[in-house]
């Protein structure tokens, strides 16, 4: 059996990192904070102009249902074939069942998880 011993002496924190080498490392972190904070102040800069692009593009296509004379769900041909096909009407519970979605708030997740396992 071998048996070396090994000493471990820290090294100056000098020889660790130089001064040149805390420059380099300093000049790395103010870049990046300066290409995030640039990032960061494009999108909120741009953000009117995307807002403004959404809006004309939900008016355009409510323009467009509305000359096709598609301004509620129950007018739509294929919507209209769907209950058609399940012999349901727009408003019917069977359809209200399909359709509806249950929100429940995050803090009650944990719980019914619990429940179920």
């Amino acid at each position: 059996m071998l048996s070396e011993n090994y000493s471990y002496a820290e090294r100056p924190a000098a020889l660790i990192l130089g001064r040149r080498g805390f420059l380099k490392v300093c000049g790395l972190c103010v870049g990046a904070a300066v290409v995030c904070g640039w990032a960061i102040g494009d999108m909120v800069a741009r953000r009117g102009q995307i807002i403004k692009a959404r809006q004309a593009g939900l008016y355009k296509d409510d323009k467009l249902c509305q000359a096709m004379g598609l301004t509620s769900s129950h007018q739509n041909e294929v919507v209209m074939s769907v209950y058609k096909d399940l012999g349901t009407k727009p408003v019917d519970h069977t359809m209200h069942e399909l359709l509806h979605t249950h929100y429940y708030p995050r803090t009650m997740l944990a719980t019914l998880e619990a429940e179920h396992v």
